[in-house]
């Protein structure tokens, strides 16, 4: 369970309206809200209101437009209001939506109806939405070393990632990384090399060699982390084979597992993607290349030599699989509800998302070593004739909801 959100439940209400009216419908109202799972709310004035608070303003009467909008200059998008079936709540709650977006911001209206169930789990979606948002406008996604570059779909310019979806991308030289690969301390090398092993239920081709080199990436890559206070990157992880011998698969399974976005082969759209499902879920991503397709069955094969082993009910220790070194990491993932997105397009604009189910967990001898076979229900057109790249992300769970909502909030495009 994630921890639970505190927001700022704002009335604004017309002063002709009766006040025990109004009193009466903010706390009903407030009750309702507080029943959703991971967010509290607390009332306050707008007077009250801090511009860094995340808040939803509860437009309890008709008359309260200007009141809102007096409120909103230095506060970030997007804005949410909620507005309810009596006391011409919801005129006054349009007019201010369209004011806003005449002004060019963004936001939604959240309709509370007497179906509780389904109003709720909108106003859950817009308020995972908006974190998610202000989460991703004030992030940190380090970029280390150039995009691979194969990658001939997937290497937009960082100040156009900033843009579009609001991480400031920070470059870094793959030299930094393997100056701290050759420093790293011996004990944590070996600390790290136990406890990976220790989880494990076998180990085949990497020797204890290839292990503590693998160790020692994921200590140079966290020391980067903290340096640079970075929420997520991504690395041009071949350059770890050619250059050091090694594999950056390790090292990125365990960042993830430690809350830190870690994305392959410096594709800054799939680690935007990764961010964004991982912010809207709270679910751990897992980022993978769509190796096989079967349009009869609607199902699609994901596979990767990294995922963070909080996804896994038991790994083996493999080589990385395209090189044969290092160490790649070979999971069994429980079958359930998944999502699987990708962010693209050339200006970034457009996305996909699409929620499925994993079946099974497969061990091809040709392919990346952790294997996951998804059924969509829609099916698989979208891959052979409009993708978005190749790198794809999963998360446990249906989020497409979620990420459609996001979409529209920031003006972007899906890809249906």
């Amino acid at each position: 369970m994630v921890p639970e959100k505190t927001v700022a439940f704002v009335p604004v209400y017309s002063v002709l309206h009766d006040a025990k009216a109004v009193e009466e419908t903010l706390s009903r109202y407030l009750d309702r809200v507080n029943s959703l799972p991971f967010f509290s709310f607390r009332q306050k004035e707008r007077e009250e209101l801090r511009p860094e608070e995340e808040a939803i303003f509860f437009v309890v009467t008709g008359g309260s437009e200007e009141l809102v909008l007096e409120t909103l200059p230095g506060r970030p998008d997007p804005v949410l209001l909620l507005a309810h079936p009596d006391m011409n709540s919801l005129p006054a709650a349009l007019e201010i939506m369209a004011r806003l977006t005449q002004l060019g911001r963004h936001g939604q209206v959240i309709y509370l109806t007497d179906d509780e169930t389904a109003s709720l789990k909108q106003l859950d979606i817009a308020l995972r939405v908006i974190s998610t948002y202000r989460r991703m406008h004030g992030a940190r996604l380090g970029l280390i070393g150039r995009p691979s570059d194969w990658l001939v779909a997937s290497s937009p310019q960082p100040e156009l990632v900033t843009r579009v979806w609001g991480p400031e991308v920070v470059t870094i030289a793959m030299d930094e990384v393997l100056r701290r690969l050759e420093a790293a301390e011996p004990a944590a090398v070996k600390d790290l090399t136990e406890e990976f092993l220790a989880q494990a239920s076998g180990v085949l081709e990497p020797a204890p060699q290839d292990l503590e080199r693998a160790a020692a990436v994921y200590l140079a890559l966290r020391q980067v982390v903290d340096t640079y206070h970075l929420d997520a990157l991504s690395i041009r992880c071949f350059d770890l084979v050619l250059q050091a011998k090694t594999t950056g698969c390790l090292a990125l399974s365990r960042l993830i597992d430690e809350g830190v976005i870690a994305g392959c082969e410096g594709d800054l759209p799939a680690a935007l993607t990764m961010m964004l499902l991982s912010y809207l879920s709270d679910e751990t991503p897992f980022m993978a290349n769509p190796a096989r397709v079967n349009p009869e069955d609607k199902t699609i094969w994901l596979a990767h030599c990294t995922v963070a082993r909080r996804l896994l009910t038991s790994y083996v220790v493999r080589s990385h699989f395209e090189s044969g070194i290092g160490v790649g990491i070979q999971g069994e993932l429980k079958p359930g509800p998944v999502t699987l997105a990708r962010i693209g397009g050339a200006t970034l604009e457009h996305f996909y998302a699409a929620d499925g189910e994993l079946r099974e967990t497969g061990r091809a001898v040709n392919l990346c070593r952790t294997q996951v076979r998804i059924e969509l229900p829609h099916g698989v057109d979208y891959f052979l004739k409009r993708p978005l790249g190749n790198h794809h992300v999963m998360v446990y769970g249906h989020w497409k909801e979620a990420f459609f909502t996001y979409g529209n909030l920031a003006g972007l495009m899906p890809v249906v």
